[in-house]
């Protein structure tokens, strides 16, 4: 961050020769003169300053018998400074800021994600039917009415949510759960039926602990991101947060996009027959959830076994529907 803010003002590598460094960084020092990154060499030492300070070191340099002098140049005024009597180009920058702005007001890109029994050809056909699609501006398209409109519309869809990321459309959909078949004998040919479940845990365990937690940040100008980072490394999770400037409780599209990218690692442990006997409980019961619904369990035989390494149950159910 520190070098982008230096790079955007401006700094210069210079070169003190020819006089007594010692007292020239003494005085530059008390006086807070910013100089950093200090080399020393043969005839003096060299060291960066921005452009400001630089104008400044003159005189200390002539009071201690010594002259300073730029070896290189870096950041946007230098890059700039030579264009500033070119209307045009500056004409130019402003106006491809606002094309930016104002294609980035635009949808380009639908992406459609979660779907598994409704085809991606029919959401899309559906959404551009309902002014959802390419090359349609955000502000015509009512992403709240068109997420109600589907669920009431796809019985397989329980919940939907479009995203607006930039220029793209972003529809996840959340589909409804089908009821497993159920393997099921009949009784006698009254509403009864026979069921058998087993499950099975394992001795070793591994619990996922955090490791380590890295923050990345970026500016983002209307549609624009613009990365503060130079690197960045995706973790396990990404959590991400933006906070957007706001002028008398307006929202605008200018502000900050934060990413927690968190590390996990996995620390192995062991059961022992109680807590391995209570996992296999735990799933046997959420199966039981699963294959149940709708009926009610009369009889229960359970047969557990433990060894080394795992726990099994096998349940054998009589069930009725309700």
């Amino acid at each position: 961050m520190i070098k982008l803010f230096r790079w955007i003002l401006g700094y210069v590598k210079f070169t003190f020769s020819g006089g007594f460094y010692e007292n020239f960084l003494t005085d530059c020092f008390s006086d807070g003169i910013d100089i950093h990154d200090v080399a020393l060499n043969d005839d003096g030492f060299s060291a960066y300053c921005n452009i400001k300070v630089y104008k400044k070191l003159h005189k200390y340099a002539f009071k201690h018998g010594g002259v300073v002098k730029i070896r290189k140049k870096y950041g946007l005024p230098f890059i700039t400074g030579p264009l500033k009597n070119r209307i045009g180009f500056f004409v130019g920058m402003v106006m491809f800021v606002f094309l930016l702005s104002f294609l980035g007001s635009f949808v380009w890109n639908v992406e459609v994600t979660g779907n598994n029994r409704i085809s991606t050809a029919t959401v899309l056909s559906y959404l551009e039917n309902n002014n959802l699609k390419s090359g349609v501006m955000w502000s015509s398209v009512d992403r709240d009415n068109i997420a109600w409109d589907m669920m009431s519309d796809f019985d397989d869809i329980s919940w939907v949510h479009i995203n607006k990321i930039g220029t793209t459309a972003r529809i996840e959909i959340n589909e409804t759960s089908v009821k497993p078949d159920k393997d099921e004998e009949k009784l006698q040919g009254i509403n009864i039926y026979r069921k058998e479940l087993e499950t099975q845990a394992y001795r070793e365990q591994k619990d996922m602990a955090v490791k380590t937690r890295k923050t990345y940040k970026s500016l983002r100008f209307f549609s624009i991101s613009i990365p503060l980072y130079l690197k960045r490394q995706s973790g396990d999770i990404t959590e991400e947060s933006s906070k957007f400037l706001t002028i008398k409780d307006t929202e605008l599209p200018i502000g900050i996009n934060t990413y927690d990218e968190v590390f996990y690692s996995s620390v192995p442990r062991t059961l022992d027959d109680d807590e391995l006997t209570k996992l296999a409980r735990q799933k046997l019961s959420y199966l039981e959830q699963q294959e149940f619904d709708g009926f009610e369990v009369i009889n229960k035989t359970e047969d557990v076994q433990i060894d080394d390494d795992k726990c099994i149950i096998k349940s054998s159910y009589i069930i009725r529907r309700k």
